[in-house]
């Protein structure tokens, strides 16, 4: 093996690892603050391809939505998964809490060498869904199901088996195409101290999702009012 060669595959393999858990990746109020805008991005790309954005009648009954933008893949033999990105539950009223941080990250094996990267978008539709995230215990494939959710103006002429059972519903953007995502393996963490960084004290999650304790600020407020919009 060549010396870039075994650069390359050390660097790969670093990024992997470092992907293969859900770890706090801390980041500053202001690395916060974009991360949201980032979101607000991804969020509103996907809700502008007309036939092929996300259904407007799921979004309507969903009880969460987490956008995770930019999510990171790499793998040589060993495979990872993993980014930063937000929750937000839907209230009774129709309106949506302010952004809980959260991490995701997974592992797996296989023979492949790279690294790309994926827009997430996940749509909590069942009531088992949203207690993993308020409990902090979400693993795809063990507890909580995940289905490739469908596209167009409405859900009902492509919803599968399948998307009908899941409790997450999830869309992905590889380089602006639409990809189905496989999230077997994965796991979501919440993030406390992005979370404390970006509101300025320590919070919980059902502290912020549920009970109105964070005061959102001004880039939290464009995401909530985007996502109340588009699920009316």
């Amino acid at each position: 093996m060549t010396v870039r060669k075994a650069a390359l595959f050390i660097m790969v393999l670093s990024l992997a690892l470092a992907l293969a858990a859900p770890a706090v990746w801390a980041a500053s109020k202001e690395k916060a603050g974009a991360r949201v805008l980032e979101a607000l991005d991804t969020l509103n790309t996907a809700m502008k391809q007309d036939d092929k954005s996300i259904p407007r009648d799921l979004l309507k009954k969903a009880k969460a939505v987490a956008i995770f933008p930019g999510m990171l893949k790499a793998g040589f033999i060993i495979g990872g998964e993993g980014g930063t990105g937000v929750v937000l539950m839907r209230h009774k009223d129709g309106s949506f809490s302010p952004p809980a941080f959260y991490t995701m990250g997974g592992a797996s094996l296989g023979l492949q060498i790279g690294a790309s990267s994926t827009d997430l978008i996940l749509v909590v539709m069942k009531k088992k869904g949203l207690e993993g995230i308020l409990k902090n215990q979400v693993k795809f494939g063990a507890g909580v199901s995940a289905a490739v959710g469908p596209l167009g103006r409405s859900a009902s002429a492509g919803l599968t088996a399948a998307a009908k059972d899941a409790d997450v519903l999830s869309y992905s953007w590889s380089k602006g195409l639409f990809a189905g995502v496989a999230l077997d393996g994965m796991g979501m963490e919440y993030d406390k101290e992005t979370s404390k960084n970006y509101y300025g004290k320590s919070l919980g999650v059902r502290d912020i999702l549920e009970k109105g304790k964070a005061k959102p600020p001004k880039t939290a407020q464009k995401l909530m009012s985007a996502l109340a919009k588009y699920s009316k």
